[in-house]
């Protein structure tokens, strides 16, 4: 817990700002550090007394003899979370020590709490991207990943929800991010991937999908939020079905509607799983179908097909007469050769449209 480089830290930046050797010594007594760089390594008998009984110890000039590899000064013990870890001594007089040595000990004790803080925030990290690494992988689960798994305290239940969420710039690590989306969604059950670019890929379990939806449009409509992009993936209830949840995020980040920040793959599923064939031939199919078309054509097919060739709400919502729409949708057959009005030529028609909103 206490290592050699930290010992090191503490002893240069103590002694910065202290006028006096200051060395570490680990529970054994051994010195880790020292500004007396030749005693490294060396058994200090006052250390190892401290260590044993947690007990700050003075050593005068007088009782030297006592104390083998010991010089005149003060050994305190050095604690984390009311758990011994080590000896800090500061060579000197009791006289001279005696309003400093509490400050240097609360000071290393301080560096001792950051450092042991920052190495299990690190540790987390890593460990929570190696099991959403597993989860995802399709392959079974394996025996580190479960300890792993109960050390970070992740027990895991349907249902099973995958985002992608692409910040519009690199303000938050991934474990900060998760920390971020926990506060904000007011959702606890949440683990991260590794980040790539902007990108985080996040896991949500034992929350129901709506809740997960609303909760995130509730987020992006607060001005200050820095996402650019969410990808949802289909929810699954089955664990070894992550791996799909995760395949059906990216899906609905790549082949999403292009000015829309949710993408929910239930929503452009069928976008997404025509979008993952053959997609350099898409840009030359809309313009096969779609090119000739007027601006004014093309926001009346698409109102039309969405309404689900409804001539009446169709003219609604357009604001036009009947008979404006239906001179319109008979210049996109003269144009296209495809009647908007029956099923087998509306497909091909829907299938360009769907394909040109996310090109």
């Amino acid at each position: 817990m206490l290592t050699k480089r930290l010992a090191e830290e503490i002893v240069e930046q103590t002694m910065l700002r202290l006028s006096r050797n200051l060395n570490v010594m680990d529970m054994n007594g051994m010195i880790l550090a020292s500004g007396e760089t030749d005693r490294v390594d060396q058994i200090h008998e006052g250390a190892a007394y401290v260590a044993k009984t947690e007990k700050s110890l003075w050593i005068s000039k007088e009782s030297l003899l006592e104390w083998p590899g010991s010089k005149p000064g003060v050994n305190l013990p050095i604690h984390y979370k009311s758990r011994l870890v080590g000896v800090i001594g500061i060579t000197g007089s009791e006289e001279e020590l005696r309003d400093v040595a509490p400050l240097v000990q609360l000071t290393t004790e301080m560096m001792v709490h950051q450092s042991i803080l920052t190495s299990e925030t690190e540790w987390k990290r890593t460990a929570g991207e190696l099991v959403f690494r597993e989860l995802v992988s399709g392959q079974p689960i394996s025996g580190a990943t479960i300890d792993r798994m109960r050390m970070l305290s992740i027990s895991l239940e349907g249902p099973f929800t995958v985002l992608i969420v692409q910040q519009s710039e690199t303000t938050r690590t991934p474990n900060r991010f998760a920390e971020w989306l926990e506060e904000t969604m007011g959702i606890r059950s949440v683990l991260t991937g590794s980040d790539h670019g902007n990108a985080i890929p996040t896991l949500i379990w034992g929350v129901r999908r709506e809740t997960v939806i609303k909760r995130l449009e509730h987020i992006c409509q607060h001005k200050g939020v820095s996402i650019h992009k969410i990808g949802i993936g289909k929810t699954v209830f089955e664990e070894e079905d992550i791996v799909l949840a995760y395949e059906s995020a990216c899906h609905a980040m790549q082949f999403g509607v292009m000015n829309e920040v949710i993408s929910d793959f239930e929503t452009i599923e069928m976008r997404a799983l025509m979008g993952a064939y053959q997609g350099t031939l898409h840009a030359q199919y809309v313009e096969k179908v779609l090119g000739n078309l007027s601006e004014q054509l093309v926001e009346t097919l698409k109102m039309y097909l969405n309404l689900e060739q409804h001539a009446q709400n169709t003219s609604t919502e357009l604001g036009v007469h009947r008979h404006t729409l239906a001179y319109r949708l008979k210049r996109i057959t003269e144009i296209t050769g495809l009647d908007p009005t029956r099923f087998t030529s509306a497909v091909p028609l829907y299938y360009a449209m769907m394909l040109k909103e996310g090109l």
